[in-house]
Order: structure tokens, then C-alpha cells, then sequence
């Protein structure tokens, strides 16, 4: 009769106590796989953000991007509405460099190298499975299984540093 009273004191100190790591769930996992899936297309757009920024801006004062920015508007600022939108754009940027950064540091975060490998030919290169594959030189099911491993790790780590807790709806 302790010992069950035991265990239920010890179970209810667990269940008040707060994780210090928080456990990651499947939610966290489909948030990572997004973010993986997007980090070749984020990367590319950032990188042309920064080398156009000015092309970028110059083009939606002059053209027609800016005429309107939505549908309902019922009259066009043009000057404005540029501005609103390189604002957005420029929102969007320091959004995908923030992913970026943290996706990248999570990928060297990870101490097996062929998890490291994986990750890295799969989505950081963004290679379609069977291409990622023949460049590690693993079986496929070792392959899956340490491209799991190290997408749980690198959701670990997001998770940690607090993107996954970011809304990303772009």
C-alpha cells in the first residue's frame, strides 16, 4: 500500500513539474518538414532579395505591382501602396532568413554525421530521395532511418529555440 502511495506522489510531482526540454510532438514534425521542404526555395529568394533589393523596390514604384493590394480597394495610392508592399516583402525576407539560420544551425547540431548527411543531400540541398540517397552510399532503409533520426533532431532544436512556436503562412 506505500508503494502505490509512493508512485502516486511521484507521478503527481512529474505531472506538476515543468519540462525543461520540451518533448516535440507530430505537429512539430509536419512544422519542420515544411520548413525543410521550403529551405532550397527560402534560401534562393533570400539571396535574391538581398542582391535586388533596390531593382525590387524601383519596380514596384514604377509598375503596376502596387496599383492596387487588394481587390476590395476602391481607389489606387500608388506610392503608398509600394511602399506597404516592399515593407511586406522585406518582412518576409528577415522571416526566411530567421528560418534559414536556425534550420542550418540545427543541421550542425547534429552529432551523427551520416543522420548530418542525410538531412543535409535530402532537404538543405533539396534532392529528391532516391538522388540524396545515392549520395550517401547507404541502403535505403538506412537512409530513411537516419533521415528520420535527423529530422527528429533538427525539430528537437527548433522547437528549443522557439521557431516552431512562429506562425509561417507564407
Amino acid at each position: 500500500m506505500m508503494i502505490a502511495e509512493k508512485k502516486t506522489e511521484a507521478a503527481r510531482i512529474l505531472g506538476e513539474q515543468l519540462e525543461l526540454f520540451p518533448s516535440i510532438n507530430e505537429s512539430d514534425i509536419e512544422r519542420t518538414l515544411f520548413l525543410l521542404d521550403k529551405f532550397v526555395y527560402m534560401k534562393m529568394l533570400v539571396k535574391d532579395f538581398e542582391e535586388h533589393e533596390q531593382d525590387l523596390y524601383q519596380t514596384d514604384i514604377e509598375g503596376e505591382t502596387a496599383r492596387r493590394l487588394s481587390e476590395e480597394d476602391t481607389h489606387a495610392d500608388k506610392t503608398s501602396n509600394a511602399i506597404i508592399f516592399h515593407q511586406k516583402r522585406k518582412w518576409i525576407y528577415n522571416e526566411y532568413k530567421i528560418a534559414i539560420r536556425s534550420i542550418e544551425r540545427a543541421h550542425r547540431l547534429i552529432i551523427d554525421e551520416d543522420m548530418r548527411k542525410a538531412v543535409h543531400f535530402r532537404y538543405l540541398e533539396g534532392h529528391k530521395f532516391m538522388i540524396a540517397l545515392k549520395f550517401t552510399y547507404m541502403s535505403k532503409s538506412t537512409f530513411q532511418r537516419k533521415l528520420n533520426a535527423g529530422v527528429a533532431s533538427i525539430t528537437d532544436t527548433l522547437k528549443l529555440m522557439g521557431i516552431l512556436g512562429r506562425e509561417w503562412k507564407y
